[in-house]
């Protein structure tokens, strides 16, 4: 009959430990499955709030280089002086006239609208890519001018107008000249290394250009 009892209450006994092994593993198993699922909320708000941190960052890059940009709506890289001396004559028979003029002007080259230079930011942040346009030609204004010599008779006289024609001939093939040897993409040179030095300076790491 003891030993009934005794068989009986190991089994008791076996029982316990095998509901009690189970609960362990089902609490073991509710834990990981907690810490897997914090780990993932964890996870999920790191990333939302530093893709949130990246596009705040990215967008106020974009404003500071939009705003650094309106700055230079013209942006004047290159004046070139240049001077000539123009000689009108003009004759009918016997009658003769003449003027000697001196004259001075002033060529400015740049970007005519630098709001129009278009670009690219890498998505960290660190790079900026631009599309700088071809520089032009600003300006070709004559600053000065002057008659050295003038010889006016009534019947072929040279007139202001003349004088105005002749100049903005002259002034139109100094032009052509300085475009011939280059001033443009000197003036395009200049702009590019004026615009690296703003973007540099707004904390951009590299800057392309193309």
């Amino acid at each position: 009959m003891e030993e009934k009892k005794n068989k009986k209450a190991k089994k008791t006994e076996k029982s316990e430990k095998i509901g009690g092994g189970s609960r362990f593993v089902a609490k073991l198993v509710l834990r990981i499955v907690t810490i897997v699922l914090i780990a993932a909320i964890l996870a999920g708000g790191g990333w939302f709030g530093l893709k949130k941190f990246t596009t705040v960052k990215h967008e106020n890059k974009i404003a500071l280089v939009n705003k650094q940009l309106s700055y230079c709506q013209e942006l004047v890289t290159a004046k070139y002086r240049y001077s000539d001396i123009i000689t009108l004559k003009k004759t009918a028979g016997w009658a003769k006239s003449y003027s000697i003029i001196k004259y001075t002007g002033v060529v400015r080259a740049g970007l005519a609208d630098i709001t129009d230079v278009s670009y690219s930011i890498s998505i960290d942040g660190k790079t900026i890519t631009l599309n700088v346009p071809a520089a032009e030609v600003l300006g070709n204004e004559i600053v000065s001018q002057s008659v050295f010599d003038e010889k006016q008779s009534i019947f072929v006289p040279i007139s202001t107008q003349d004088i105005f024609d002749e100049i903005e001939r002259a002034k139109d093939e100094a032009l052509e000249d300085m475009i011939a040897e280059g001033v443009l993409d000197e003036a395009r040179d200049y702009a590019v290394r004026i615009i690296t030095q703003f973007m540099l300076a707004l904390g951009f790491e590299e800057v392309k250009i193309k």
